[in-house]
């Protein structure tokens, strides 16, 4: 029989139970009740009262209204992540919840706002393995070319994929295993992207966007992700990425004969890619035999670049824009205030702040940021720690009833 405060939603305490990498039995221990009793909770038997709501949402980090909103309905489709492993199981499960709350942040938002409109080529096959190299290489070209970009690098990758109407997140996500995830929504015919901060290394970054964007282009139909089909289809998204960043007819054509790792690096800065990936690159388009490959990567481990190559600390990971710029455009309008968005989403600020890609502490209301738009440094290289570039165009207008 189902007790305790009306309208508790159950979907609710398991999402922020796994959203913090706990187990029933360690929930349990922070909140002084059993492991059955959370079970009873998370399967709609039964209710917390009042005092062990305040309890959960201390020990969870909420607002206790968290545990009365109401649910959406769970995407069908898979969340394509970079590993399986058992060891990452809590890993995936949480990724999979910061999926679902990017896509209600998503929908909040288009209440007010209207977002770009999904301009991405994509592959109608159902079966991964109707999908060969020659495919792949099809469909990144047709990328390109579906968004003017030609055959030179692409200088801002996050900036171009959010133009095309893909939504994106960055933050931290506490573990190196997990690099990146992307998943198609049915609900909005719109695809997602949540890449992590914890090795922030903008080359890394920028291959990590490349794959999950080739998961959104060559794997929108595949309804399944398992052991089978795992390996074979991360391998697609990785040729994906190399096809895309790093085209053929430009390319190949800036290797001399015989590259040595010293020419891959000065290639790195230009087109935005680590020297061990377009050795691999170079590798699969001929331009270097199998043995300078070999020769190639045993300088690599030689000089301890398999955990960092050169340039690497000169350059910041790109910035996810248009949820920057949502809450802004939002507060300048004063449509909604830090308090009122924070009702609407029914996160916590770290949460949100995450999810948003906004820093650490911007949703916090205080005298402090009051004063950051009053008082500046003469000349300070970086006037704010909040930054949200200008580059980005078209990205969305109010709907006209906010404007009215």
């Amino acid at each position: 029989m189902r007790v305790g405060i009306t309208g508790f939603q159950p979907e609710r305490l398991t999402q922020i139970r796994e959203a913090r990498g706990l187990s029933k039995i360690n929930l349990g221990r922070l909140v002084e009740r059993s492991p059955s009793t959370i079970t009873k909770w998370e399967n709609g038997n039964h209710a917390p009262d009042a005092e062990a709501l305040s309890i959960l949402a201390a020990a969870l980090n909420c607002p206790i209204s968290w545990f009365v909103k109401p649910t959406i309905l769970k995407e069908e489709t898979p969340v394509f992540f970079r590993t399986l492993a058992n060891t990452a199981k809590d890993l995936c499960s949480a990724s999979e919840v910061y999926m679902g709350w990017l896509q209600e942040i998503s929908l909040q938002l288009q209440q007010y706002l209207d977002f770009p409109s999904v301009n991405l080529p994509h592959l109608d096959v159902t079966d991964y393995r109707a999908i060969d190299d020659s495919v792949i290489e099809i469909m990144a070209s047709k990328c390109r070319k579906a968004w003017g970009l030609g055959i030179a690098p692409v200088s801002d990758l996050l900036l171009v994929i959010e133009n095309a109407g893909v939504i994106c997140s960055r933050f931290e996500q506490g573990s190196v295993m997990m690099d990146g995830y992307s998943q198609w929504s049915n609900k909005e015919n719109r695809p997602y992207i949540i890449l992590a901060t914890d090795k922030n290394n903008y080359y890394r970054s920028r291959f990590d966007a490349a794959h999950e964007l080739g998961h959104i282009v060559l794997h929108r139909y595949i309804n399944r992700l398992d052991v089978v089909n795992f390996k074979v289809i991360e391998e697609q998204a990785n040729k994906f990425a190399a096809y895309f960043m790093l085209p053929e007819e430009a390319f190949s054509t800036e290797l001399p004969p015989f590259p040595t790792l010293e020419n891959f690096v000065s290639l790195k800065a230009r087109w935005g890619m680590s020297a061990q990936a377009m050795i691999l690159r170079a590798r699969d388009l001929e331009v270097i035999s199998p043995l300078e490959y070999q020769r190639l990567y045993k300088s690599i481990s030689a000089r301890g670049w398999r955990k960092g190559e050169p340039l690497d600390d000169l350059k910041l990971p790109e910035v996810v824009r248009l949820f920057p710029r949502c809450v802004k455009l939002l507060f300048e309008s004063s449509t909604l205030t830090k308090a009122s968005l924070l009702e609407i989403l029914g996160l916590s600020k770290t949460d949100a702040e995450d999810l948003c890609s906004l820093p650490r502490g911007y949703l916090s209301e205080g005298s402090v940021l009051n004063f950051e738009s009053r008082i500046k440094l003469k000349k300070s290289p970086a006037d704010d720690d909040f930054r949200i570039s200008e580059n980005v165009i078209n990205l969305f207008g109010m709907n006209k009833a906010i404007v009215e």
